[in-house]
């Protein structure tokens, strides 16, 4: 801060030493302009001591921060927090800055109710709370309780533009302890991942509501039964995200064993898994529906017909559509049209090959922008905001409604949801199943994914079972031949690099990305490429987690090499014999 800040903020700060606030006087000219209008407080009223200074820091902090109302702020928010002076007094003993926050909603409401306030100003006060807090914080940095893009500073192909974003504010976590073990995971997220930022905070949302139910007790103290009956909590909750909520929770209890900071068993287990429940194949769109949609498309508004169709034509993850830019369009003069995308996952761009017909349509959507009346950088831009995208939300609630006003239904006759990123599956399916596309350009080409195992989730193989039949496999003891039984029981257990022998008596399985190193995983010589690639792709990966020092990854990706070395050396070994045979 330099000396001429530093003079300012002191003279401000003895302008509040009196209780009597005469802001025509503010001693400093460009605050005075914008808050003399509020003319004269009396904060004698707020009897309580600490409670009038947690009012006058409110007030500081407008005048001396960014957050969350400067004075500047063109909103009527400002002007509410200059009539607040009556909720404070009313407050009496109860301290305003250690209030719960749902009880401080609660009864700011009754009070707005009662004093016939704008209903708009009841949305403010746990905002001041946090203002109030924040400004009181000594600390700097990734030590501070809220944490906004100031101090979150990632890569932009990390960040999703289609989406707000959302700072982190650890104060949600009541436990002080526990506030600071998850600082701890999060700055780790942030630092040591590549993870885009919408998933970092994603995992921050499900550790905080662990954090809420746990309530007092402090994380390394959890019990194996309080994560089983916060399992149990959810049971209303899909099995998807159930089984997002274990795996999270075991890797952050992983992390804090890393860090020594947990000196018994993680208490989260691989059988809190919960085994999904797939009656059909439903992770693709069929063509039934696909017909209708197109018989109906044309009647949708020109941007969200496009950002369909380069769903469907390139199975582009929603959010990337939302921030493709206007130059994206490429030629290759040889009869190759693509249309070129930050892959946020990957965190580069690619090029989509696109048939010439939806090249032209983006030639029009291109036309269109050019000729607003601004320079904008995105091929869909928002519609309220110059040169930021689309909010991937927005276009996928709209479309959704579309098909229901046209009633695309599937061809159970029930009604159909629009999910975006069934198409990924869809295009992938496609691709592989009937035009024999390798899989591995469906993973660099079509889709971006960074694993080949991630690429074969994505493909539904309902006629892989019968190939499958044929194979003779092969486990970590040797050779082994598949029983009737044990045949009648692989559907749904087609693995991308081999099959699962679990017997179904045993439930589900606690552990679906560990299938290298399980006593039930099989695989055969149809799968060398694969496997062949898994080890290539560990191989790459081993000298840098030993340059990070990442013990935990540096002993999987050793166990992991060892079983893919003995694998590929055995499976080779039955080729060469089988086709000297």
């Amino acid at each position: 801060m330099n000396n001429t800040i530093d003079l300012n903020k002191k003279r401000i700060e003895e302008f509040f030493n009196d209780d009597v606030l005469d802001f025509s006087l503010l001693p400093i000219e460009a605050v005075r302009k914008h808050l003399q209008k509020f003319g004269i407080i009396d904060t004698s009223i707020i009897e309580n001591i600490e409670n009038k200074k947690a009012y006058k820091d409110l007030l500081l902090s407008i005048i001396l921060t960014n957050k969350p109302y400067t004075y500047k702020s063109k909103s009527h928010s400002l002007s509410y927090v200059f009539k607040l002076p009556n909720f404070f007094a009313s407050l009496k003993d109860t301290s305003f800055v250690d209030m719960d926050r749902d009880n401080l909603k609660a009864m700011f409401k009754e009070y707005c109710i009662e004093n016939y306030l704008a209903k708009s100003m009841q949305k403010i006060i746990v905002s001041c709370q946090e203002a109030v807090l924040e400004y009181r914080d000594p600390r700097t940095g990734f030590d501070r309780d809220l944490w906004d893009s100031s101090i979150i500073k990632v890569a932009p192909e990390r960040l999703n533009k289609s989406i707000s974003f959302y700072s982190i504010n650890f104060r949600l976590i009541k436990n002080v302890t526990n506030r600071e073990y998850v600082k701890l995971y999060i700055r780790h997220l942030i630092g040591h991942t590549e993870m885009a930022y919408s998933t970092i905070y994603g995992f921050y949302s499900i550790i905080l509501q662990f954090c809420r139910y746990i309530d007092s007790t402090n994380l390394p103290d959890v019990t194996k039964n309080q994560v089983m009956e916060y399992i149990q909590k959810l049971s209303s909750k899909s099995v998807d995200l159930r089984n997002s909520v274990v795996n999270i929770l075991s890797d952050f209890y992983k992390y804090l064993g890393v860090k020594q900071l947990l000196d018994k068993p993680n208490p989260v287990t691989k059988d809190m898994r919960i085994k999904p429940q797939y009656n059909t194949i439903n992770n693709t769109v069929e063509e039934y529906t696909i017909l209708q949609i197109f018989n109906h498309i044309h009647k949708a508004p020109f941007n969200l017909q496009l950002m369909f169709l380069i769903n469907y034509c390139t199975g582009m993850r929603v959010s990337d559509v939302c921030q493709i830019k206007k130059d994206c369009l490429f030629d290759d003069g040889e009869g190759g049209y693509y249309i070129e995308f930050a892959c946020q996952k990957m965190q580069k761009p690619l090029r989509n090959l696109i048939p010439q017909a939806l090249f032209d349509l983006v030639k029009e959507q291109i036309n269109i922008i050019n000729s607003l009346d601004y320079e904008e950088t995105y091929l869909f831009p928002s519609p309220r905001k110059k040169n930021h995208p689309y909010a991937t939300q927005t276009f996928r609630n709209k479309f959704k409604k579309l098909c229901h006003e046209w009633g695309i239904k599937n061809p159970d006759g029930s009604d159909y949801n629009y999910t975006t990123h069934a198409y990924r599956h869809t295009i992938a399916t496609d691709l592989y199943q009937n035009y024999n596309v390798p899989i591995t350009i469906i993973q660099k080409a079509v889709l971006g994914h960074k694993e080949l195992q991630m690429t074969l989730s994505y493909v539904e193989r309902p006629d892989e079972f019968k190939k499958l039949q044929e194979d003779k496999y092969i486990e970590k003891t040797g050779e082994v031949k598949l029983s009737k039984w044990l045949k009648d029981n692989l559907r749904g257990k087609i693995l991308p690099n081999g099959i699962c022998g679990q017997p179904e008596s045993l439930g589900a399985c606690p552990a679906a990305d560990a299938c290298l190193s399980c006593q039930y995983f099989k695989t055969s010589k149809s799968f060398l490429p694969i496997l062949k690639n898994q080890l290539d792709t560990i191989q790459s990966r081993l000298p840098i987690y030993e340059a990070n020092n990442w013990i935990p990854n540096i002993e999987t990706a050793k166990e992991q090499i060892s079983i893919l070395t003995g694998f590929i050396e055995r499976l080779e070994e039955k080729e060469d014999i089988d086709g000297s045979n």
